[in-house]
């Protein structure tokens, strides 16, 4: 039976807890992992991270960013098991790339202004792919990204290539342009859902577009938005006694007076 570490805050510990868990006398569940069966767990611990960063609870933060951490262990341990890599060579990867992307800092690189190392930044990660001989690709944005991030990413790029609006106002026109273009669709196309597809995506995309522009994350704004709005709901359903279907059957007026009272309470 293996014996837990003492020093439970080592890092080493929880590389040997891992390897424990991994081996012959360890747990049934870890031990049938594979890289593809953990993704779908790496994916939401970093949600749940990025959650309990934005509820300002620094304890469940700590707890999450654990969970974040298991995820790169246990994927370097299943590594070293078929002879791929290991935690120090990833610990290493990254130190070098950190070093390498930073001559501004750790060389004589001379920058003015972040625009300056964004675009060193860049320059150093298309080199990097020359050299891994890889196929330059030009946004370079994850597959697995949500597509409002990845729009907001999108953006990014096109601006470092001179190809984006000069202004806000700019943006918004654009944004109400896309509106307009599927209010007409839904006026007189309106059982054709791959029209109505297409213009709902190019309303999103400017939207994340406007979003870039006042310099706020797409994502999270959208997240805090749908925490608001489930949290008025809630407190609909609070104020009919938590009966829904007391709630279901209100006239849409009654409805729409009790969304009014929710939301002056919650401004």
């Amino acid at each position: 039976m293996p014996t837990p570490p003492k020093n439970l805050n080592e890092f080493s510990s929880l590389v040997q807890l891992i390897k424990d868990l991994r081996g012959p006398d360890g747990c049934e569940w870890d031990r049938k992992q594979t890289h593809l069966s953990l993704a779908p767990y790496a994916i939401e611990e970093t949600y749940e991270m990025i959650e309990a960063l934005e509820s300002a609870d620094d304890k469940e933060f700590c707890e999450e960013l654990g969970d974040v951490l298991f995820q790169v262990v246990i994927h370097a341990q299943l590594a070293n098991e078929r002879k791929a890599f290991d935690m120090n060579d990833v610990i290493q990867s990254i130190n070098e790339k950190l070093v390498r992307r930073h001559p501004h800092v750790f060389a004589d690189t001379k920058v003015d202004g972040t625009d300056d190392i964004i675009k060193n930044w860049e320059l150093i990660k298309a080199e990097e792919k020359k050299s891994k001989k890889k196929k330059s690709a030009v946004f370079n944005i994850p597959k697995g990204l949500p597509a409002l991030q990845a729009a907001e990413k999108i953006g990014d790029k096109t601006n470092a290539y001179k190809f984006d609006w000069s202004k806000i106002s700019d943006v918004v026109t654009q944004l109400k342009s896309e509106i307009a273009e599927l209010e007409d669709v839904l006026q007189n196309d309106p059982k054709n859902s791959q029209h109505l597809i297409h213009e709902m995506g190019d309303v999103l995309f400017s939207a994340a577009q406007v979003a870039r522009h006042l310099s706020i994350e797409p994502e999270s704004a959208l997240r805090q938005a749908n925490q608001r709005f489930s949290g008025r709901f809630l407190a609909m359903l609070s104020e009919c006694g938590d009966d829904l279907e007391k709630f279901i059957s209100l006239p849409a007026d009654d409805k729409e007076k009790l969304w009014k009272i929710v939301k002056n309470k919650s401004t």
